[in-house]
């Protein structure tokens, strides 16, 4: 068993636990904050262990989880360390698949399940840190700054535009509990709505559960429709057909709130890479792939002008 795994209660601290490896695509950098365990109970129950790495140690994605779970929209938590963030989960069955772009385009009521899941997690009244990931990327922006580290020539508009984009949405909406995860490793799909009486169904029958948890806080709601919506838009679908399955409703002001929060998402994974590697350099997980992608996300909305469209359509509030 992993030292890592010891602060669990004894009951679950003695399974024969088997390492599974970080739980995330190679070119998903943000969804490698955990690495997993695996064992099965004298039950017979498969269970899943989850312990922050280096670059996301805290208790507080173990707390976003275990809310997450009394949601109805995240896998059951069975045990929380509450000192490590270490979480032991119900493994999910064969029927459950991790979200991609395609399955999301192709799974009947995909999009609207994922929309349902997390404007049910900002209702469930969790409580959780505040977050802000414009005020956390202009801290990452000086620190870098400080330390004289290089950053990527592109991202230089990006950062110039960010005190704007931050303006632009500093009086949003009353904070609610939020997901804020832009990772589709972080979603899991079925393609048969309420299976073992988990996740929340679209009209299709599909059922969406949240995982990981990293990201989540107390934070504007806009802000956790742009995270993922960054992620989805343009090749699962446009921003805006995405955003009123997402939303709940359109309103031309908080859909240009949500995609500027979309530009703030993108810098701050961006950045979050960024010194993840630097703690952790010869990880399995891809970076380079990563840091292209991210990087035109980031930058795409502000060498187009596309940037200031939506700071002035921005003001036009939110509902």
């Amino acid at each position: 068993m992993s030292a890592r795994l010891s602060g669990l209660p004894g009951s679950w601290a003695g399974l024969d636990w088997q390492p599974t490896g970080i739980g995330a695509g190679l070119l998903s950098w943000q969804g490698a904050s955990h690495e997993s365990w695996r064992a099965t109970t004298a039950a017979g129950v498969d269970v899943i262990a989850k312990a922050p790495r280096p670059h996301a140690v805290g208790t507080a994605a173990a707390l976003a989880r275990a809310a997450a779970a009394e949601a109805g929209v995240g896998p059951e938590v069975l045990a929380l360390d509450a000192e490590t963030g270490v979480t032991v989960e119900r493994a999910l069955g064969t029927d459950w698949q991790v979200a991609t772009g395609l399955r999301l385009q192709t799974v009947p009521g995909a999009l609207a399940a994922l929309g349902a899941a997390r404007r049910a997690f900002r209702a469930s009244g969790a409580v959780l840190p505040p977050r802000d990931l414009g005020a956390e990327s202009q801290a990452m922006l000086d620190a870098f700054a400080a330390a004289d580290a290089p950053l990527p020539l592109a991202l230089a508009p990006v950062a110039a535009a960010l005190p704007r984009v931050r303006a632009a949405v500093a009086d949003g909406p009353e904070p609610a509990p939020s997901w804020l995860s832009s990772e589709l490793s972080d979603i899991q799909l079925s393609p048969r709505d309420g299976l073992g009486g988990a996740g929340l169904g679209g009209a299709g029958g599909c059922a969406v559960l949240l995982t990981g948890g990293t990201t989540a806080g107390l934070a504007d709601p806009l802000a956790d429709v742009g995270t993922i919506m960054t992620e989805l838009s343009p090749t699962v679908l446009p921003a805006e057909e995405a955003f009123p399955l997402l939303w709940g409703s359109d309103h031309p002001g908080a859909y240009a709130r949500a995609r500027l929060w979309g530009v703030i998402a993108d810098l701050w994974v961006l950045l979050r890479a960024m010194q993840a590697h630097a703690q952790d350099p010869e990880s399995e997980v891809g970076y380079l792939g990563y840091l292209m992608f991210r990087t035109w996300h980031a930058e795409h909305p502000v060498r187009t002008g596309e940037i200031d469209a939506l700071i002035a359509q921005a003001g036009r509030g939110w509902e």
